[in-house]
């Protein structure tokens, strides 16, 4: 059992130990190599105001989640769908709460149990009355309005280090993994993968935008195991993908033990993102239309665990290779430097890192902490109405 930060208790399942067992510990400042101790003068004050922080935000993060699912839902209200960055525009030029909006929260808190299990776990584990759901609302649409409307890149970064932790996860977040995967392919197809460490996996289960009211799902697992064995670069007896988060929810979402059966949705085109979508998860089960029934042989190869990647590390087992996508962008330039030196120390010699975040300081913090750079490529999603869509990879490798 694992208490979460609103006091309820969430079951993980113990399986997980048999399947992978993991080493966790939290770090010292002798962790760090020589080059980056000056970052932290009083290490022990920094870790925990890191872990303080993070509890924080992940609470304001779940709370964003009840917004998000407030707003767009349609299993506890008649009223029409409202987009959020819509809304949050309207309230900010207005500065009144709509009244779609209020009706929406009134509808929320009258709707019976057990007809939705993201209602039941937001009602439950978050305790809000209507005050404070209104409350959030005003709080929630301020910092949309300050993500969708920002000026400027630096805006727009900032914005990411100061938000809530969301557990939003899209398969388009995929397709720049499978594309470096594939360059690792071309550039050693004798190369085989058998420890995958994914930091920060992701569940759909509030996004701030295009929710659907079915089950919610975690793409990114499955999506890897995919990629990895449709390249040729792992095979499935021996491969093994162990998942982190500091959110209980995915974790114990990743342990449940049950068939998976991935709904996909996508509204992009783009010529290199179709071959990706066309083909996703045929390697680890039968795909009917826009539908994966992942089989058990595939699904049982992945785990999951609590681990705060800034603070705590994996000591036992090492990987062969670690993918880091939308988590690192959270981070300021100290948490950074945490979160990359337990992500190499958790990494074997020779093996590789992904990740999707472009910043020059993190090829600053991986040359200190011998991460080589492979290769970084930019790459176009789709075209869409306001502008085009891209997102990027950058390969590292430990010495």
């Amino acid at each position: 059992m694992v208490r979460l930060l609103t006091g309820i208790w969430v079951p993980i399942c113990a399986a997980i130990v048999a399947a992978q067992p993991v080493t966790t510990r939290k770090i010292v400042r002798e962790d760090l190599p020589t080059a980056l101790r000056p970052l932290f003068p009083d290490f022990d004050s920094t870790l925990d105001q890191v872990e303080s922080g993070t509890a924080a935000r992940l609470q304001e993060g779940e709370r964003d989640h009840l917004i998000f699912y407030l707003l767009q839902s349609g299993r506890f209200t008649r009223e029409a769908r409202i987009e959020p960055a819509l809304s949050a525009k309207a309230f900010e030029q207005t500065g009144h709460i709509p009244a779609n909006v209020l009706r929406r929260t009134s509808d929320f808190l009258a709707a019976p149990a057990g007809r939705d299990e993201r209602l039941d776990y937001l009602r439950s584990n978050l305790h809000l009355a209507r005050d404070a759901i209104l409350s959030e609302y005003k709080r929630v649409m301020r910092s949309l309005y300050r993500k969708e409307f920002a000026r400027t890149n630096s805006d727009l970064a900032g914005w990411y280090q100061s938000r809530g932790h969301s557990s939003d996860t899209q398969i388009e977040a995929n397709y720049a993994v499978w594309s470096a995967l594939r360059v690792l392919a071309s550039m050693h197809p004798d190369m085989r993968f058998h420890r995958v460490l994914i930091v920060g996996p992701g569940l759909d289960f509030a996004p701030r935008t295009d929710l659907f009211d079915n089950d919610p799902q975690s793409y990114q697992p499955y999506a890897i195991a995919d990629a990895l064995l449709g390249l040729k670069v792992a095979d499935l007896p021996d491969l093994r993908i162990h998942c982190v988060d500091i959110n209980p929810r995915v974790v114990s979402f990743l342990n449940d033990g049950k068939p998976r059966r991935l709904e996909l949705r996508s509204k992009y085109g783009d010529a290199g993102y179709t071959e990706y979508f066309g083909q996703l998860g045929r390697a680890i089960g039968e795909r009917g239309g826009n539908t994966i029934a992942v089989r058990k042989e595939a699904s049982d190869r992945i785990s999951a665990s609590l681990l705060n990647v800034i603070s705590e590390r994996i000591t036992q087992p090492k990987f062969d290779l670690i993918v880091v996508t939308n988590v690192l962008l959270y981070f300021n330039s100290q948490e950074l430097a945490l979160a990359l030196s337990n992500i190499a120390a958790m990494l074997k010699p020779g093996g590789f890192l992904i990740e999707n975040d472009l910043r020059p300081e993190i090829d600053r913090y991986t040359a200190t902490l011998g991460l080589n750079p492979v290769q970084a490529r930019t790459i176009k999603i789709a075209d869409s109405a306001v502008s085009p869509i891209f997102d990027g990879f950058a390969i590292y490798t430990k010495k």
